[in-house]
């Protein structure tokens, strides 16, 4: 019952909970304060159910997204039947792409791309999760934290590669969409 919430909120439960209480009985010994009591059953009622909302929240964002593996072979993400993989000996850029649907909504991307064409795109809050941008700073020297900074910054269609593989070509031009 108390699990997944913090100390503010159980505190706020348990208070929203006796005014409830407090409410219905006026209600019921003198008939008057309808609409309080009615509003305050409400509040008590969705903070008891608030755990459970954030857990389905949770569950349907993760299904989204999918999940994110790190590890010493590379990066893996799977969402669903989609299974994108790169392997750090293969991978020969990284972009972060951007979006001006935000912030609703998911509006940054880490594109990982391999030599064979292949590659796994990230959204944002999978790579938060899993701390992509603090493995990428630690495995890929050069990488230029200047234009994450301008990614992280940008509301635009746009796209900003932050590292590429010493004598490799240039990283594949995107669509033009995002130029």
């Amino acid at each position: 019952m108390f699990a997944g919430r913090s100390r503010g909120e159980i505190a706020l439960w348990v208070v929203s909970l006796l005014l409830a209480a407090v409410a219905v009985a006026k209600v019921i010994t003198t008939g008057e304060g309808w609409a309080a009591a009615i509003i305050l059953v409400i509040m008590a009622v969705g903070y008891t159910f608030l755990p459970w909302l954030r857990v389905m929240r949770g569950k349907r964002e993760g299904a989204e997204n999918g999940t994110l593996s790190i590890d010493d072979w590379g990066v893996t993400r799977v969402a669903g039947a989609v299974r994108e993989s790169v392997a750090w000996d293969d991978l020969v850029w990284v972009r972060i792409y951007t979006t001006s649907a935000g912030p609703a909504v998911e509006d940054v991307y880490f594109a990982l791309g391999g030599a064979d064409g292949k590659g796994c795109l990230v959204p944002q809050e999978l790579a938060v999760k899993a701390d992509l941008l603090e493995v990428l700073q630690e495995r890929l020297p050069g990488l230029d934290n200047q234009q994450v900074i301008r990614a992280m910054g940008s509301t635009d269609d746009a796209y900003y590669t932050i590292w590429t593989r010493p004598g490799e070509p240039p990283a594949p031009t995107p669509p033009a969409a995002l130029n």
